[in-house]
Parts: structure tokens; C-alpha cells; sequence
């Protein structure tokens, strides 16, 4: 997947308070007579949502309203709907239009196997099931017989149904303040489960897919399946075109994330729900089979876009093929832990208080402008005290009364220690911590304008020529770089974090760099160490880090295939992002993230940078203020788009 690039997370940021004339969101749930649907439509309504029960027979969907209303929910209300019928459709969108004006959540559940199973056969679909999983390749004609009739069917029901219901409904759907789109897909749907290369490679090129490709890999999948052709063009022995409707959906889901970017567009598999589907040989119940789903309906505004979930969480396993890196073989999209709260938080204390290191001057002061400008209580840290205090004394001046400042060197663990307890004594919590503190390691010659401004664009654009004439790297500059970007913010994360766990809301935001991605180290051993996201640990990282000062003391930096340029720097970042994944492992509860702020004119590149400080500062203030439920483990460039670690 060579021009694969990760799913875009949108986060945005609104002061405006919403009109609260219509608090009632509206949500549409297809197929919903019974099972998975049907429990979403409940769920749905436990949270105050006001539901449209749809099901293509409308004797059972009005029994199926009944039900839930005798049981206490009673804003669900039923309409026919067929999602293969595009009558039925345009009748269903403008019964929306006219009652309602808007809608809020569409959750396309209405699905069909694809294939006729015999449900008397208890043991024999249990079997098959787990073969199919397991990725048994054998045919099971006999459990699961599959008629083109019954394939085209699947297709025009699970992909083709959920397209025309969408089309239809983005009208109302952009009418909404938080519009939520949640296709319920499956496991099924991984790439790794279709060996026909040619549907594999359009499916999985997230920057050339285009709803036609997509038409045409299932176009095809029909055509094959009509002229008996399924096992010589390598498509699934089994259960074919319910995998690849799913897959497709899947595909789908991502265009529409990139085509609407004000709409939160996500497929979801419920899991291996007890269903008729399946003939009820499922382990999950219908209860944990609709949370999935729900939740992703009523995630806080900044939410994901574009991604597919196993259950609640990114899938880690389920869609690798879907969002696998190609140059890094171990690695898995990092979990993204998606919760819902009910209870309104204590209003005692509704002031957020952020630190934010290194911040006198460049990316830093404008982080804490744009901080207090959000209403946060700012403590802007440095290490000259002088500086310090004039910087704060600036945003005092300019409006910015909520800004104070503290002494702090990163690079000293009792001045660490010293100011956590500061901040334990004034506040007794942290809710954001922004370590920004950081050097280039290198010597520069600040009368060598053009020099450092070719140069870096050279380092920036990748070209391995050494320029020490222009950054001359020492053994001293090293050290001191590793110790202030990287133990220095390993301090203050150990140091604050029982802090931050006193917070219902707590943030870390590591200002990162492009340069610290993997692909800038050709050190192999470093690569592998750093990029084995199962098996990293703080120890490893530490070890990677030693292992590169040494050969620097050596004087075996291109010998042993570290960066030619930069390199401190460069190992710095990388073993801080590195960092990340690990805290955000150990610390759920807090949303820990690293940035890459841009090219920004700063003292570090003489002032060679192509974006401004306004614009380096908005990515980590973006991270720091997002909704609860956002990300955590992961790499971000400065506009706020996932990237490769």
C-alpha cells in the first residue's frame, strides 16, 4: 500500500454555544425489527435520542415499536422502509424532511447474509463459522450455499442499500450541528480475507479510491459469481459476497469521511453477535453487539472520522489490511478508547489549568496565548527567570491576565520535582500538560543565513549528503538534546502524571517533528526496536537512545546508520513518539498525543521556517482542548491529521 495514508481525525474546536430550541437529536436505524437493530434503537433511546424504527415489513417493525413502548421507551416511532427500493427511500427522506427538518444519526444496520444456511444445523454453522474466521479456505457448500441470485441480493441489500439510504439523507443529516453516520459492517470485511489482488489493491489505495472503483471491484465480484468463477479469481471460498459488501462498505465509509468532513463517518463491526444472521451461533449478546455502534452515535463533537471499530476500540485486528502500515510490519493502529458519560461533571472548578515548558519565546509563548485566549488558566515554565517573567508580563499586558509563570528546567530533576509540588500546592490537579521544551543539538552559524536555510530544506526533504559545516553535531550537543527533549519529558510526565489523574479531562501534548518518524532512521535495529508497537517498552526506548550516544562518543554515527544530519534531534523525537504509544498504553484514562507543529519560523531554525507561530501553536492547542473521547497514542502533523510514527 505504498500511497496509503491514515484515516484523517478532524478536531475542531467551537466556542459557540448551540441553539437548544431542538436539544432532541434524531436518529434512523435500518433494519431494526429485531436483533442488533432493533437493541441500537433501545440503547439509542435510553439517552434521550428520538428514534426512527425502520424495517421493510411493516407488520413486524410496528410490533417491534410496540415493544420497546410497553417497556418505557416510548419516543421510537416506526416507518417502512426498504433500503433496496429506491421509492421506498425517497419516500423515507421526505417523511424525514417534512417531520423533523434535520437528522442527526444514521445508523445503516439492515443486512443479509448472502448466502442460505440451514438453522437446524446448530454445530455444523458453529463450525464453519470458526473455520471462516480462522481463515479456513475450505469450502463449506454444504453449510453455506451461495447462488448468484443470493449473492446479488447481498450486494444490492448491504452495499448498494446503504449508499442510496446515505444519499438520500445527507441533506438533512449537514442540516445538523452533530451530524453522526455509523455503518454497521463486520469483521468479515478485512482485506486479508479477499486474495483476488485486484480488488485488494483498489480497496485498500486510500488516496486513489473513488466510489466508482469501489462499484467496479463489486461489479466484478457479481460478474464472476454469475459465470461460476469465484475460486479462479481468487475471491472468499465462503460466504463471498457477504465479505465483500462488507469490504466495500468499508471502502465506502472512507470515502464519505473525506467528502463530508462536517459529518463523523465511521463503520463499526458489532462483533460476533447471537443473531439470525448467523443462526444464532454468535458469543456476544444483541446487548453488546449494539454498544458499538451507539457509542460511535454519540460521540462528543471532534470525534473520528473515517475509521472502522471492532466493537469500541480501532481495530487492532480485525482491519489490518484496511489500515496497515506497509513500512512497518508489526505495526497497529493504535486504540482509540471511546466512552460515554452521562453525569454532568462538578462545576466548582471549571477552570482548566495547562503547563506549558519552554515557552518564553517562539511555539510556546503562543501555545499559552492561544491557551488563555480558550480561558485556561496558564502556567508558562522556563528556564531563564528573566525571560520568564517578561514573556508573562507580555500576555499580561496584552489581555492575557491568566498567565503566570514558574522557573523550570527539564533537564533538572530536583527543579522538576520542585515544580510539581508547586502545582500541587496552588491547584491540586493538572488538567494539560504541554511539553514543548526542546533544542536542536547541533552548533549553527546564526551569520550563515543561506547556509542554514539550504541546509534545512535539504534535511527536511530527506537528502542523506552530511552537512556539518553547516550543523556541526558534537558529542556535548548530543548528549544535551537527548537529555532535555527526551528525559526532560520523561521527567515531567512521571513527575505530573499522579496530577493529571486528579483531572476528569487531563491532556498530554509532546511537541514532536516530522524528522523523528521511523522512516528518517536508517539504524535497522533502532527501526525494528521503536516500531514494534507490541513489544515497546520505556526500557527498550531507553535502550535504543544509549545505544545511539555511544556512537556518537565513538564517533560512529554513519558506521552504525544513524541520521547523517540532525541526528540527536531526529533520535530524540523518534524516542519520544515512541514514548507516547507507551504512556498512552499505561495511563487510559488520559489522552496523551505527539505533534509535529510544521516548518515553523522559530529561534531553533534561525527563523528559516515557512509557517508562523500562530500557525505552529494551533495543532497542540487543538490536541489540548479536544472533547473527551478524543485519540491518544498517536502522531499528528500540524494540521492535525494522523500520521506514521
Amino acid at each position: 500500500m505504498t500511497s496509503y495514508k491514515y484515516p484523517i481525525i478532524k478536531l475542531t474546536l467551537n466556542h459557540k454555544t448551540k441553539s437548544k430550541t431542538m436539544t432532541k437529536r434524531i436518529a434512523v436505524v435500518t433494519g431494526a425489527n429485531k436483533g442488533i437493530g432493533f437493541e441500537i434503537c433501545k440503547q439509542l433511546a435510553s439517552n434521550g435520542v428520538k428514534v426512527i424504527l425502520t424495517a421493510r415489513d411493516e407488520k413486524r417493525g410496528n410490533e417491534a415499536v410496540e415493544k420497546l413502548k410497553s417497556a418505557g421507551y416510548s419516543d421510537v416511532i416506526f416507518h417502512q422502509l426498504d433500503v433496496v427500493d429506491k421509492a421506498s427511500i425517497s419516500s423515507f427522506a421526505n417523511f424525514i424532511k417534512t417531520q423533523f427538518g434535520k437528522l442527526d444519526i444514521l445508523i445503516n444496520n439492515a443486512g443479509i447474509g448472502g448466502a442460505i444456511i440451514n438453522p437446524e444445523d446448530q454445530e455444523g454453522l458453529k463450525q464453519g463459522y470458526n473455520k471462516i474466521i480462522g481463515s479456513n479456505p475450505g469450502p463449506l457448500e454444504t453449510v453455506f450455499k451461495q447462488t448468484y441470485e443470493t449473492a446479488s441480493d447481498c450486494l444490492r441489500t448491504n452495499y448498494y442499500g446503504i449508499k442510496q439510504v446515505i444519499k438520500e439523507l445527507i441533506p438533512p443529516l449537514e442540516l445538523s450541528n452533530s451530524a453522526r453516520i455509523v455503518n454497521v459492517s463486520s469483521g468479515f470485511g478485512q482485506l486479508k480475507l479477499i486474495s483476488n489482488e485486484n480488488a485488494r489493491k483498489e480497496l485498500e489505495d486510500a488516496d486513489g479510491l473513488t466510489e466508482e472503483k469501489v462499484d467496479k471491484v463489486v461489479e466484478g465480484f457479481l460478474e464472476d459469481a454469475k459465470e461460476n468463477l469465484i475460486h479462479v479469481k481468487g475471491w472468499p471460498t465462503n460466504y463471498s459476497a457477504y465479505i465483500v459488501s462488507k469490504a466495500a462498505v468499508n471502502a465506502y465509509t472512507r470515502i464519505l469521511a473525506k467528502k463530508y468532513p462536517n459529518i463523523a463517518i465511521n463503520a463499526v463491526h458489532p462483533g460476533f453477535v447471537k443473531t439470525d444472521l448467523n443462526g444464532n451461533t454468535g458469543v456476544l449478546t444483541v446487548e453488546e453487539g449494539a454498544k458499538g455502534p451507539v457509542m460511535l452515535a454519540l460521540t462528543s463533537e471532534g470525534g473520528p472520522s473515517g475509521l472502522f471499530f471492532d466493537k469500541t476500540e480501532v481495530s487492532t485486528e480485525d482491519v489490518i489490511a484496511y489500515v496497515e502500515n506497509p513500512e512497518m510490519t508489526s505495526y497497529k493502529y493504535p486504540i482509540i478508547k471511546l466512552t460515554l458519560n452521562h453525569k454532568t461533571k462538578s462545576k466548582t472548578m471549571t477552570k482548566r489549568i495547562a503547563v506549558v515548558t519552554g515557552a518564553n519565546k517562539g511555539i510556546g509563548f503562543e501555545i499559552c496565548k492561544q491557551l488563555a485566549s480558550n480561558g485556561v488558566k496558564v502556567i508558562l515554565t522556563a528556564r531563564d527567570e528573566k525571560r520568564g517573567n517578561e514573556a508573562v508580563e507580555k500576555l499580561n499586558a496584552a489581555g492575557y491576565s491568566d498567565v503566570i509563570f514558574h522557573q523550570l528546567d527539564v533537564g533538572d530533576k530536583a527543579s522538576v520535582s520542585s515544580f510539581a509540588n508547586f502545582i500541587k500546592t496552588q491547584f491540586g490537579k493538572l488538567d494539560i500538560l504541554i511539553n514543548n521544551a526542546g533544542i536542536a543539538g547541533v552548533i549553527m552559524n546564526a551569520e550563515d543565513r543561506e547556509g542554514i536555510k539550504q541546509g534545512c530544506e535539504k534535511v527536511i526533504s530527506g537528502n542523506p549528503e552530511s552537512l556539518e559545516t553547516v550543523f556541526k553535531q558534537t558529542s556535548e550537543t548530543a548528549s544535551d538534546c537527548i537529555r532535555t527533549n527526551y528525559y526532560g519529558t520523561k521527567q515531567m510526565s512521571k513527575e505530573l502524571v499522579p496530577l493529571l489523574q486528579l483531572s476528569n479531562s487531563a491532556r498530554i501534548i509532546n511537541v514532536s517533528a516530522s524528522l523523528g518518524q521511523l522512516k528518517h532512521i536508517p539504524n535497522e535495529n533502532a527501526r525494528k526496536e521503536l516500531g514494534d508497537v507490541d513489544g515497546l517498552t520505556e526500557e527498550k526506548v531507553d535502550m535504543v537512545v544509549e545505544g545511539f550516544l555511544e556512537d556518537v562518543k565513538e564517533n560512529l554515527i554513519q558506521v552504525k546508520g544513524w541520521p547523517a544530519n540532525f541526528s540527536a534531534y531526529t533520535v530524540s523525537k523518534a524516542a519520544l513518539n515512541a514514548y507516547v504509544r507507551i504512556l498512552a498504553k499505561k495511563y487510559p484514562n488520559i489522552a496523551i498525543n505527539s505533534i509535529c507543529p510544521g516548518y515553523v519560523k522559530t529561534d531553533l531554525n534561525y527563523n528559516n521556517g515557512v509557517l508562523t507561530l500562530e500557525e505552529g501553536a494551533k495543532g497542540p492547542v487543538k490536541l489540548a482542548l479536544m472533547p473527551d473521547g478524543g485519540p491518544s497514542g498517536l502522531f499528528f502533523d500540524h494540521k492535525t491529521e494522523v500520521q506514521t510514527f
